[in-house]
């Protein structure tokens, strides 16, 4: 409960488009991370089945994201409250997986420039592109 005004209200309840905001930001987070794991482990190649998820997934998550990104603007843009969502944060990890990914691919024998990199290359320049667009837009 929080006190407005000197009177009690009951919490904000989520209302579906929220629902959605938490379920497009849970699916864009356990993309990436499933991704970086694959490659970190080397594990991209081994299994047909999650090789062909996780490329079959890339188009649904760039779709996803871009949605996401825009509930995110419309929610600043219609709601007094500050966001606690800080996109920034997202696109350093994508950045960051990035030149990681490129760095291991370069010098280290045990990585190669596979499906799991490109994908990682892609998801990056994606997410780097589209937040950039955000911010330009502003």
């Amino acid at each position: 409960m929080s006190q407005i005004s000197g009177t009690a209200t009951p919490a904000r309840r989520l209302a579906p488009i929220d629902w959605l905001f938490v379920a497009l930001g849970g699916f864009t987070h356990l993309y990436g991370v499933t991704l970086s794991l694959l490659f970190l482990l080397r594990a991209g190649g081994q299994s047909v089945v999650l090789d062909g998820m996780v490329d079959a997934l890339q188009e649904p998550y760039l779709g996803g994201l871009g949605i996401y990104v825009v509930l995110k603007e419309l929610r600043k843009r219609t709601s007094r409250i500050k966001s606690r969502h800080l996109g920034e944060y997202f696109v350093a990890a994508w950045l960051g997986l990035l030149a990681l990914a490129t760095a291991l691919v370069f010098f280290s024998p045990d990585y190669h420039f596979d499906a799991i990199y490109r994908i990682i290359i892609t998801n990056s320049l994606a997410t780097g592109l589209i937040y950039l667009g955000g911010v330009i837009a502003k």
